[in-house]
């Protein structure tokens, strides 16, 4: 997305020096065929962001799910330095209040583990 919109960025820039420059040369700015292939580009790029939104929507859920099933990997570990780096990840609870698996205290992942 920042990629698309820097890239864009610099596309009206350019059409905008392009009209500057020809007007500074006494010339008209820019055609109307020019005019339209630029309309019709900025419109094509609007229409796109809603399809990247929707794109970063499912990367977001798929790294939640991923960040999710390491914090309960952590936590079932029988390795007491590991079951405390998930504490330390989840220092703000935001991954603890949405996986349930999370949700149960340190003390009792210490004594779960040492049965599995």
């Amino acid at each position: 997305i920042y990629r698309a919109a820097l890239e864009e960025l610099q596309r009206r820039s350019q059409f905008e020096e392009k009209k500057r420059q020809r007007e500074t040369e006494g010339q008209w700015g820019v055609t109307a065929a020019e005019e339209e292939e630029e309309n019709q580009r900025i419109h094509e790029f609007q229409e796109s962001i809603p399809k990247m939104c929707s794109q970063l929507r499912i990367l977001t859920h798929f790294y939640q799910g991923i960040v999710q099933q390491f914090l309960v990997l952590l936590t079932t570990s029988s390795d007491e330095s590991l079951r405390f780096l998930s504490f330390r990840l989840d220092f703000n609870e935001h991954h603890k209040a949405r996986e349930p698996r999370l949700r149960v205290s340190l003390g009792a992942r210490g004594r779960r583990s040492s049965h599995t």
